[in-house]
């Protein structure tokens, strides 16, 4: 099973576990993980709090991360797009711009929802690549699955989209 560590980044400084990292210590230290490890999850604080997520980390940083922002709308994943992002997550986010999001981006793009019924119907009805699951949800539908397990700081593929 492919996994992959788990970062949180609020106002430019990363934290994994009870480690934090500095703005200036930030970008090679999410470079060094994504070296080691192919990729990283990051779920942006400021994204999701604020609608403002750090993307001139992002920028910094290149293309070896998958960006948890909570984007709201359309324009908040092209920001993530524009500054070299290949892989987001979106959670909630209305029906009625999901369908612009699928068209104008070539991204993997995986969904999230408090309700997984709701987030598999939407990746099939649009062609997602996938869903992100939090810890305490359950899916057996054939998608692509990856679970967020907070006290590991790790997002684990459960199952592989055969299609």
């Amino acid at each position: 099973m492919k996994e992959y560590p788990v970062i949180k980044v609020k106002r430019g400084k990363i934290r994994r576990g009870n480690k934090i990292w500095k703005k200036g210590e930030a970008k090679e230290v999410i470079q060094g993980m994504a070296k080691d490890y192919e990729m990283v999850y990051v779920i942006d604080v400021d994204g999701y709090r604020k609608n403002s997520p750090n993307l001139e980390l992002y920028k910094k940083v290149g293309n070896k991360i998958w960006v948890d922002s909570y984007p709201r709308y359309v324009e908040d994943v092209m920001d993530l797009i524009i500054v070299g992002i290949e892989r987001i997550t979106i959670w909630n986010m209305k029906e009625e711009y999901l369908r612009e999001v699928r068209e104008m981006s070539e991204e993997e793009i995986f969904i999230g929802n408090n309700d997984v019924k709701k987030a598999v119907k939407i990746v099939k009805n649009y062609g997602f690549n996938g869903v992100v699951l939090e810890e305490n949800q359950e899916c057996k539908e054939d998608i692509e699955i990856w679970k967020l397990y907070e006290n590991e700081e790790i997002i684990r593929r459960i199952r592989e989209w055969k299609s």
